[in-house]
């Protein structure tokens, strides 16, 4: 709970390191000790959701601050300032961070913080923002300040479909949370009995509730954890956007959210039904992190060695200290190390999976079956059975140890649908 505002202090600070070596080293040590106390020595009596959440954060805020204090430089960093409305347009600019220590430098940094695609920065990815039209000074008229310079227009974003959209995905997701906390927080011995009444009455089977039990948690608890995990961080993000597009807007509209700074965290469920690993992890799941990840690890792999190489040490590396940051808040919980070992099995195995997946269906597949339908049929069922036997082997791994399914089933809602309704 103290690594995030001490990251907020030591990037606000960051002028002053240059002057003052020893403020640097003692930030750095602090941020670095409190992460290593969320982990070791949660906070009591906080509920396994708040624990969880604050190792796994906090490990994640030692990564920002890796990429933005040491692999990035701050001093160089750009982003778009919003000046002013010209016609049906928004003018900004290109301005660095204020070395100046006061209230628009916090905001940068909060920003920095908050926004870990980097969505408005020079240095993020150029898919995150709007087509741009470069205007000289005297373009924008009497809209334009002659103190900024490289300024640009960006369209004026539809704000009613985008906050319509959000605040149907906020229900949404409020909604899959709470019927996952309904069935496995509040009812999962129910569920369990059920499914052993249905096996063993219905369909016939002779089977001890402890089977039962394992198919519930392999074939409901996974994919219904998976769904309320891909509801609370689209839900989170959702809620963060209508907030900051339509609610600050009536209070400072200066400081208001656009459209285009909250683009989608997940990708198309397209991508999911390919049944490709690579395209599941790298096109279909959330992208909040990737960029710091990607960062790190293109930081500590070598260039000069074949690009193929470097490509798969790199993803290697980057799902290691994704794994990490998920261990942490695994063991604030359970302090288990076998589900530490179990964890980092997953995270380990999973770029090998990916890396075996490509080489069988992207490229030995290809190469001896003819270029007709029937042969991308016969690869897509390959990729269907080798999916589905990664997720038989490897997701028990994540789902049995990672405390995730804990976590999310202690979510504080303020009420609960399904008791309403129902009672349940």
């Amino acid at each position: 709970m103290f690594t995030l505002p001490l990251l907020a202090v030591t990037l606000f600070l960051q002028v002053k390191f240059s002057l003052q070596p020893g403020l640097k080293y003692a930030l750095y040590g602090a941020l670095i000790l409190s992460a290593l106390h969320a982990i070791f020595a949660p906070l009591k009596g906080v509920g396994d959701f708040a624990t969880y959440t604050n190792a796994f954060l906090s490990v994640s805020f030692i990564i920002r601050a890796v990429e933005l204090l040491i692999l990035h430089d701050l001093d160089a960093l750009e982003h778009l300032e919003k000046i002013s409305h010209v016609s049906s347009s928004i003018l900004y600019s290109w301005e660095p961070i204020p070395k100046t220590l006061g209230y628009r430098r916090f905001l940068r940094v909060c920003n920095l913080i908050a926004n870990p695609r980097a969505i408005g920065w020079n240095y993020g990815s150029t898919k995150y923002l709007p087509p741009l039209r470069p205007v000289e000074g005297e373009a924008g008229g009497d809209h334009c300040a002659p103190e900024h310079e490289n300024m640009v227009l960006v369209a004026d974003g539809d704000r009613r479909t985008f906050l319509r959209s959000r605040v149907w995905t906020i229900l949404l997701a409020y909604a899959a949370i709470d019927t996952y906390q309904a069935a496995f927080a509040r009812n999962y011995p129910k569920i369990c009995d059920s499914v052993d009444r249905f096996l063993n009455g219905v369909v016939g089977w002779d089977i001890a509730p402890a089977t039962s039990e394992m198919v519930v948690r392999r074939y409901l608890l996974s994919p219904g954890c998976w769904i309320a995990a891909y509801a609370f961080v689209d839900g989170i993000h959702s809620a963060v956007g209508v907030f900051s597009v339509g609610i600050l807007r009536g209070f400072s509209p200066k400081y208001a959210g656009e459209p285009w700074m909250y683009p989608p965290v997940f990708g198309s469920v397209r991508h999911l039904l390919a049944f490709s690993l690579r395209d599941i992890w790298g096109k279909m799941w959330h992208d909040l992190c990737r960029n710091p990840l990607l960062t790190l690890s293109r930081a500590a792999i070598p260039m000069n060695i074949p690009v193929g190489l470097q490509r798969f040490l790199i993803i290697c590396l980057t799902f290691f200290v994704s794994g990490i940051v998920h261990v942490a808040g695994t063991y604030a919980v359970s302090k288990d190390l076998v589900a530490v070992g179990m964890m980092m099995s997953f995270f380990c195995i999973l770029p090998l999976c990916i890396a075996a997946q490509h080489l069988i269906s992207d490229r030995f597949l290809p190469m001896i079956l003819p270029q007709n339908e029937i042969s991308r049929s016969v690869i897509w069922l390959v990729n269907l059975a080798f999916v589905t036997g990664w997720g038989h082997i490897t997701s028990p791994w994540f789902l049995d140890h990672s405390k995730l399914p804990e976590a999310i089933g202690s979510v504080p809602l303020p009420f609960s649908l399904w008791k309403l309704a129902a009672n349940i």
